[in-house]
């Protein structure tokens, strides 16, 4: 029984350390050149000068060194014995055995991760809000497109004509879109196809976070815990309207692979690992960067808590790891890289803005329908980073002692990511800004939280696995699974308000061909006019994506619009066709104004003319 006294001096001690080495490490990172300003709600605190942080760090190290003589670092903390490492490395390196309730825990994690888009499944045409989602049909119909007619120029969108590669401008989304291509073909509404796409990444997250967890802890029931909270983690509740911002599945596949391949270090674990970051990266592009990032400390922590030597058959996983890895980056990246003189950099504006503060991970989304009595209280787009209650309560008991190597890991990466999240406000993202052309064409570093909820997950299910060995027998164990499931669902709950899309395209389209390049009006509804161009694929002068392209003649030819002088401007832009669409029209005046100038513009010849929506629509040719 250790004294109460000595208790107490070891818990001092541990503060201590702790103490001296967040400061002795901030300042080895500002001295490096890093720096940041937290913003922690009700205080400010300026860490730009290593001076402070090294008194800190002088200070408290020696008061450590007074009180604690003959204290091991952390004294509190329990160490994980060689025997616990060398159990967990053993556990990654053989074939798990699937028994009866794994296969029922992994039903009840698919269930589990449906509840909450029912209502999305019962009406799959329906979107989130009429911007992204539309943008995300229009991409995976382009590449079906291009797959199917001029492979050669995959990347080569028809909007911002005549500008190339503008599937470059976003996301390309590419594995879903090689998914989704057989249906576009076959004729489905690309709204459609995209909307499921979309939904199958609720369940695949939950079964991939299932699985990583069971992996992690041997136990099926805190594995079904934490799949609800990967499942449901609020990034997904923030980004409802992103297909490629849900697909995250790989994240804790890749985790798994890691492990797996440095407990069995073969070309065939190798090449399981480098699958699924080549996936992710693919399936989006900004997880897959933040993917490798998370991995690069995760690997190098749980090696050396493995213990793990360098040898041949580990040197023919890496290289078989890299193979795959570097394959997906070039087919993907050189696109991008070609467009790179047009897009350019995020400037340093840009991405301030989309750096988090220490306090946006206490803001809450007005999807999280547990707390919308909290959501509209200062939140910030895409800074609305608060994990949930459930997240970290269980989170933070897998945080306890005894640790295992891939927990040390996970909390050291998670860690990391959590201060990418912050940007600019952060200590290290300003260097990997720097150093990193991927990183410097980011907007939004605060999406770094997305790797910070998988790392929480898996946690979680740490956290799970502990209260489930207290109870006292298998069925409060049963008992006590659902209970925590169930919370985690109600914590986490989210609600879709989702709205309908236009339920048709308009037909005058039907008199539209590939080679026409059309200007479409009124303003403000380039996503509408890309998605309708899915039934014709002419060019478009105009067009929406992540990145928008400056065009001063074009600006200001849409401003003069319909004036024969905006007209002209239009046409000199390269415009060969023109159509106005009363339905996007908010004012009935001006729609009557301007097809009576259209009409009477001796530049224009009328081609077609229909109703659509209880409206007037008109194609008008440059003569």
């Amino acid at each position: 029984m250790v004294p109460l006294r000595l208790q107490a001096r070891s818990f001092r001690v541990t503060v201590l350390d702790v103490i001296f080495i967040i400061t002795a490490s901030a300042a080895l990172v500002v001295v490096l050149g890093g720096g940041t300003r937290p913003d922690l709600g009700v205080l400010q605190l300026g860490v730009r000068s290593a001076s402070t942080l090294l008194m800190f760090a002088a200070a408290s190290g020696a008061l450590r060194l007074w009180l604690g003589r003959g204290l091991p670092l952390l004294p509190s903390l329990s160490r994980p014995d060689d025997a616990r490492l060398e159990a967990e490395r053993r556990r990654f390196a053989t074939k798990p055995t699937v028994t009866g309730d794994v296969w029922l825990c992994a039903a009840a994690a698919l269930l589990g991760s449906l509840v909450w888009i029912a209502p999305h499944l019962r009406d799959i045409r329906q979107v989130p809000d009429p911007g992204d989602p539309v943008f995300s049909a229009w991409r995976v119909a382009r590449l079906a497109h291009q797959l199917a007619t001029d492979p050669r120029h995959l990347f080569d969108g028809n909007q911002f004509y005549p500008l190339p590669l503008t599937l470059t401008y976003s996301d390309a989304t590419f594995l879903q879109g090689l998914l989704g291509a057989p249906f576009v073909l076959s004729g489905l509404d690309p709204l459609v196809v995209t909307n499921v796409l979309t939904l199958i990444a609720f369940p695949a997250c939950g079964l991939a976070f299932f699985y990583a967890g069971w992996r992690l802890t041997g136990d099926p029931r805190a594995a079904l815990v934490g799949a609800m909270i990967g499942a449901w983690y609020p990034f997904h509740a923030d980004h409802y309207a992103h297909l490629e911002l849900h697909w995250v599945m790989f994240v804790p596949l890749a985790i798994v692979g890691a492990l797996r391949m440095l407990a069995a270090p073969r070309w065939t674990t190798g090449l399981f690992f480098g699958s699924m970051v080549a996936a992710q990266w693919l399936a989006s592009m900004y997880v897959g960067v933040m993917l490798m990032s998370f991995l690069v400390p995760f690997v190098l922590v749980a090696a050396l808590a493995w213990r793990v030597r360098p040898s041949w058959p580990l040197a023919a996983a890496f290289a078989a790891a890299a193979a795959v890895v570097v394959l997906a980056v070039a087919g993907l990246g050189v696109p991008y890289l070609q467009s790179r003189d047009a897009r350019g950099d995020r400037g340093p504006q840009e991405v301030w803005g989309g750096s988090a503060l220490p306090s946006d991970y206490g803001r809450t989304h007005a999807r999280m329908k547990s707390y919308q009595w909290h959501s509209r209280l200062g939140n910030r787009p895409e800074r609305q980073l608060f994990p949930g209650t459930a997240s970290l309560v269980l989170g933070g008991i897998g945080l306890a002692p005894p640790l295992t190597g891939a927990a040390i890991a996970t909390i050291v990466s998670a860690a990391a990511s959590f201060d990418w999240s912050l940007g600019f406000n952060g200590l290290t993202y300003d260097d990997l800004y720097r150093r990193s052309v991927v990183h410097r064409g980011m907007r939004v570093p605060a999406r770094f939280s997305v790797v910070v909820g998988s790392a929480l997950a898996l946690l979680a299910a740490f956290g799970a696995s502990r209260l489930l060995r207290r109870a006292p027998s298998p069925g409060a164990r049963s008992v006590l699974c659902a209970a925590l499931t169930l919370a985690v669902l109600a914590d986490l709950r989210l609600e879709s308000h989702l709205e309908s899309y236009w339920p048709t395209i308009p037909s005058i389209y039907g008199r539209v061909t590939p080679d026409m390049i059309l200007a479409e009006l009124p303003r403000r509804h380039d996503v509408d006019y890309m998605y309708f161009s899915t039934k014709h694929w002419a060019h478009l002068v105009g067009g929406y994506s992540g990145f928008m392209p400056s065009d001063e003649t074009l600006d200001r030819a849409l401003q003069a619009f319909p004036s024969p002088e905006g007209v002209d401007a239009l046409h000199r832009k390269g415009a060969t066709h023109l159509t106005y669409n009363c339905a996007l029209e908010t004012n009935p005046v001006r729609c009557e104004r301007t097809l009576q100038l259209l009409d009477a513009n001796p530049a224009l010849e009328r081609v077609a003319a229909e109703r659509w929506e209880r409206a007037e629509v008109r194609l008008y040719r440059f003569r």
